[in-house]
């Protein structure tokens, strides 16, 4: 409802008035009266009225008068109707240029009254709409201006009466999750939505009648300035007032949400740290398992800004080629367990994640498959674009690795003979390397006992004994074409140990190699 002064110096009109007009189904309430223009000066000070109803001729100050003197004030700006005597509707009109409303002749008519307030109030609805709108855009600018320090004294002196004039303040940062596959009309909606039911949950735990000012950050999160004043009924404890918020709005949104609680400052001009201590929890998210950082709990821990070793990628990779999805499950559970005891930071997670990605990625491409056909391929190339729990990040990971593990085995299934015969012609190749069956089924993302099995399927050999035999096969070729000592020989086809090789060409040629090489000679 708005307020209504009624102004005229004869009671009779001021009580007809208040019986003739149905004021409330007009959108207004007469909060106060008075019978001459000073008087009524005083009751617009004090009260701050939206309508003040009034005659032209009063004594000590006229209708006219007292108009004047309002139009010149800035804090309070009420719209006027007049009601006058026909005799003074000349002299009306001239209070047109300060902005009068309307003015209504006596005696009044009940249904021209009523029509004139009718439209008053809707003009006042789309006028404090349109207030509403500018004074939330200019909030927002201030507060933009406060988290990076750039507000300037003025703003922050007219900024602080909105917010009771508080001496203690906090930046919360809060997360909304999990919002990966929707559409991005969709995510709008959704983040209006929780941004509504943030700041009606604060207000209504607080029992403030103040705004609470709800600031848009990136990626689906947002920011909120907490003062003192919020905290009277939680014992001034930032922390039994976060836990309670998040609470409430868990029984509000279906959506997981993450605050992160910024350091208490003592002045709104150095907003800019807490904001910034908000910020630096955001790389704790996924060592605390209740949804709440605060900084004062960062600040005595460490984090680990490295990835994963290079061996849980290759594990991964052969965990994929073996048949047991449980041993998938066992290999991302240990995966995040050592993310945990690592204590790292939040971009070093996901960049490890995406390193595990590429990887399953990069092997599919290798199998000649199309990964872009992967339902789940779109989600995890943009996963560090959104917000989302270690628990969400976790499914989404073994979902992905299941769906690749399906694709792959297909691939396989066609491929494996080429697979085989690749590698077969990698040993042909460097068999003078330092090779073994674990580290080629590395290089070739593949579970060592399965390569070695298939390896023997195919050839009808073991993968060892071929090795053995490849060596020893050239290292019969050097010494029939080359003058080079046994022990050159040795290291020249793969062998580390001079006596190894002796033995195992003795075993497989039943000779030596020096009398290998002396029997030839003897035959020339």
């Amino acid at each position: 409802m708005y307020k209504v002064i009624l102004v005229d110096d004869e009671i009779y009109v001021r009580k007809g008035l208040r019986s003739l007009i149905d004021w409330q189904e007009c959108g207004f309430e007469v909060v106060e009266e008075a019978s001459n223009g000073q008087q009524a000066l005083t009751v617009i000070r004090d009260v701050k009225p939206d309508l003040v109803v009034i005659d032209i001729r009063m004594p000590i100050l006229d209708g006219l008068g007292l108009i004047k003197i309002v139009s010149q004030e800035e804090e309070i700006q009420p719209k006027f109707i007049i009601i006058s005597g026909y005799s003074d509707f000349k002299y009306a009109q001239t209070a047109l240029k300060y902005g009068v409303h309307d003015f209504i002749l006596k005696p009044i008519d009940k249904d021209e009254m009523e029509q004139t307030l009718t439209v008053l109030s809707k003009s006042l609805n789309k006028q404090k709409t349109i207030q509403e709108k500018n004074r939330e855009i200019k909030y927002k600018e201030i507060m933009h201006k406060l988290i990076f320090g750039k507000a300037d004294e003025k703003e922050v002196t007219n900024y602080l009466p909105t917010l009771g004039n508080p001496k203690e303040f906090y930046y919360i940062i809060i997360e909304v999750n999990g919002l990966i596959n929707n559409t991005y009309e969709k995510n709008v909606a959704i983040y209006k939505n929780v941004g509504e039911k943030i700041a009606k949950v604060i207000r209504d735990i607080c029992d403030l009648k103040e705004k609470v000012w709800v600031q848009d950050l990136e990626q689906g999160s947002f920011g909120v300035l907490i003062t003192a004043n919020y905290l009277n009924r939680f014992q001034m404890k930032i922390g039994r007032f976060v836990h309670w918020v998040k609470e409430e709005l868990s029984h509000q949104i279906s959506e997981e949400v993450t605050f992160y609680v910024g350091s208490s400052v003592p002045d709104l001009r150095i907003l800019k740290e807490s904001y910034e201590t908000a910020q630096r929890g955001l790389q704790f998210k996924y060592l605390q398992k209740d949804g709440i950082i605060f900084s004062s709990d960062i600040n005595v821990k460490s984090l680990h800004y490295t990835e994963l070793d290079d061996s849980f990628y290759h594990l991964v990779l052969e965990k994929i080629v073996e048949e047991s999805s449980d041993s998938i499950r066992d290999i991302i559970d240990s995966i995040f367990e050592e993310f945990h005891k690592k204590s790292m930071a939040r971009s070093a997670i996901l960049s490890s994640i995406n390193r595990i990605v590429h990887s399953v990625l990069k092997f599919i491409k290798k199998l000649e498959g199309d990964p872009s056909q992967l339902d789940s391929f779109q989600t995890m190339l943009k996963i560090q674009e959104f917000n989302v729990t270690l628990v969400q990040l976790k499914e989404l990971l073994i979902h992905f690795i299941l769906e690749s593990k399906k694709e792959i085995t297909e691939l396989r299934r066609f491929s494996t003979q080429s697979e085989v015969y690749k590698i077969k012609q990698y040993i042909d190749s460097n068999y003078h390397e330092n090779i073994s069956l674990k580290s080629i089924a590395a290089k070739f993302y593949m579970n060592p006992v399965y390569l070695g099995q298939l390896f023997k399927k195919t050839y009808g050999i073991y993968f060892k004994d071929y090795l053995l035999q490849i060596r020893i096969t050239e290292a019969k070729r050097l010494l029939r074409q080359s003058e080079n000592r046994i022990y050159e020989i040795a290291e020249c086809v793969g062998f580390n140990n001079t006596d190894y090789f002796v033995t195992i060409f003795g075993k497989l040629e039943n000779i030596t190699p020096s009398e290998y090489r002396n029997h030839l000679k003897r035959k020339v």
